[in-house]
């Protein structure tokens, strides 16, 4: 055995060590995306991270606008092929500038006012936001952010799309929320953490495809865009209708 297929067993015994630990979320996110790019950060109980987010950039080397779009596909799409990430960064690019607000702006808003200014889940009970900053960024997240910054309007794949949602999940979530319910109605008490999936039931991906294009984002409602190497049960984009 060569030294070089010395070192190739060695890193599988490592890795596989790592997976039977429970390490293997860390081990799989550092060989898809790369290591971790800033400072571990930990959300409160509301959802919410209680850092400065230009300080959380400033650690890590990102200018703040980069870093907190980097966030945003750590935590919606992590571990999905490139082209996917692309779509939501600039969905999320689109989405800040009709606004006439920059990205970090735009993912530190909240629907209250507890959780505004910081990054944080989607559905943070401190305030619901346009999408989740949840997860720190690994180095894929990054250089897509930094690439979809640094392009012209004329690069974006998905032709002026501001909202996604994940049909296979939502599905999902539907029908976790259905399940729950027919328990509870048999007279089960649910937990805490259970009953906060009530909030999807009957929100499938069909009723959320409806409603978006009526006028559940838009007054004049929103048109579906469908992008090459995109599969729409993966990832649903969505525009304003012209």
């Amino acid at each position: 055995m060569t030294k070089r297929q010395t070192w190739a067993v060695a890193l599988v015994v490592v890795l596989l060590i790592f997976l039977l630990a429970g390490g293997g979320e860390v081990v799989i996110d550092t060989l898809e995306n790369g290591p971790r790019i800033g400072p571990s950060t930990t959300a409160d109980g509301d959802g919410i991270i209680r850092v400065d987010p230009v300080l959380l950039a400033q650690l890590a080397g990102v200018e703040v606008n980069r870093y907190a779009l980097a966030r945003c596909l750590s935590s919606e799409h992590p571990r999905d092929p490139t082209v996917y990430l692309r779509c939501v960064a600039w969905a999320v690019r689109n989405k800040a500038a009709e606004g006439g607000r920059t990205v970090v702006e735009k993912l530190t808003d909240g629907a209250g006012t507890a959780g505004d200014g910081f990054f944080g889940e989607q559905k943070a009970s401190a305030g619901t936001k346009y999408a989740s900053t949840i997860n720190d960024p690994r180095r894929r997240h990054v250089q897509v952010a930094d690439e979809v910054m640094s392009s012209p309007t004329s690069a974006d794949p998905t032709r002026g799309a501001t909202h996604f949602f994940s049909p296979k999940a939502q599905d999902s979530l539907a029908a976790k929320a259905e399940a729950l319910q027919a328990r509870a109605d048999a007279g089960e008490q649910l937990t805490a953490s259970e009953r906060s999936y009530l909030k999807y039931l009957g929100k499938d991906a069909a009723f959320t495809d409806a409603n978006w294009r009526a006028q559940g984002l838009y007054p004049g409602g929103a048109e579906r865009v469908l992008v090459a190497g995109v599969d729409g049960e993966v990832l649903a984009l969505y525009r304003r209708l012209a």
